[in-house]
């Protein structure tokens, strides 16, 4: 998705966090001129200057100097760069991921530059850079994007990981220190050369395969702990990561349960406890996403059933019907 486009995945959870704050999520997104149906559809791509835009006036409207960094709380990597964290995922180090990141961060969008800035001491410099926008400040989105950021490192290394630093190349402007501490576990540096999180050799040379039991465990119990206190429903999180996933990735509960630092058997106990399972709630997520490629795009129904992970178009029509009620021939009549 080279460009200055962006999966509206991104805003996920904004328009609950605006009015949480008081403010009103529908003069945000025209004032930025984003369409209001991104706020609810993951599956659109909508200018990348917009979403910048959208996020300082979000923090304008809700007077809140950290909405970014509020609305990072509950954003998953995996939902929102999609097919960028598969490659991630295959890395074998910490280091390696952040550097995959950086060299690939162009599949995403190029409203930013990520750059891995190897450090005396065989540490690294995870940086951004956000490209020439009409877009005065980029504040909230880059504080947005580190927090993401350190919360992947965080779901392999445990709970107690924390940043070597935090570098805003932004002021302060007043922010409570509190809200960055919870996020990195550390107090930030503002007014430096760059913005970006500093990993230090240790944390660079960490394994990201083959975790001890007892280090699954406490990733199992900080996401526990997270989903308690967030106003996102586990299945809201599972369903965000498969929209993300579903055109690059088969989308197997493994794939999913990775993508979100929790165990396979521990994330269908969760969905369990809240009435839901995630074969339904992938069976969701096809219905919604065959829907819209057939109505809205040239896709031909074998490229859909591939992008759904059905072994043949005659598996997607079966479904299809039981899903919508018709064919996929009269919905591409009247789409």
């Amino acid at each position: 998705m080279a460009g200055l486009l962006i999966r509206s995945s991104i805003l996920d959870g904004s328009a609950a966090l605006i009015r949480a704050r008081g403010g009103r999520p529908s003069l945000v997104a025209r004032r930025a001129g984003l369409p209001l149906r991104a706020l609810n559809d993951p599956d659109l791509l909508v200018s990348g200057p917009a979403v910048l835009k959208f996020f300082e006036i979000a923090a304008q409207e809700c007077r809140d100097r950290t909405w970014g960094l509020s609305l990072s709380a509950d954003a998953r990597l995996a939902a929102i760069i999609g097919p960028l964290w598969i490659l991630l995922r295959n890395a074998r180090t910490v280091g390696q991921m952040c550097e995959a990141f950086a060299q690939n961060f162009d599949v995403f969008s190029d409203v930013a530059v990520v750059t891995a800035r190897p450090q005396r001491g065989g540490g690294l410099l995870l940086s951004w850079s956000m490209t020439a926008t009409s877009i005065d400040s980029h504040v909230q989105m880059l504080e947005f994007a580190l927090s993401v950021f350190a919360k992947e490192i965080r779901s392999h290394l445990g709970a107690r990981w924390t940043p070597a630093d935090v570098l805003f190349a932004h002021a302060r402007a007043g922010a409570s220190l509190k809200v960055y501490r919870t996020m990195f576990g550390r107090d930030p540096h503002f007014n430096q050369a760059w913005t970006g999180l500093l990993l230090d050799r240790r944390t660079v040379e960490q394994p990201l395969h083959g975790r001890e039991p007892a280090a699954r465990a406490l990733a199992n119990r900080v996401v526990d702990l997270e989903e308690r206190g967030s106003g996102k429903a586990i299945g809201r999180q599972v369903e965000a990561v498969i929209r993300g996933l579903m055109p690059y990735a088969p989308c197997s509960l493994r794939d999913v349960s990775q993508a979100m630092g929790i165990g396979p058997r521990t994330l269908q106990i969760r969905l369990k406890r809240g009435g839901e399972s995630f074969v339904d709630i992938r069976d969701a997520v096809r219905a919604d996403l065959a829907s819209k490629y057939l109505r809205h795009s040239d896709l031909t129904a074998v490229r859909v059933a591939e992008i759904l992970g059905y072994a043949d178009p005659t598996s997607l029509s079966r479904s299809f019907r039981r899903w919508h009620g018709r064919s996929i021939r009269q919905t591409r009549k009247s789409g």
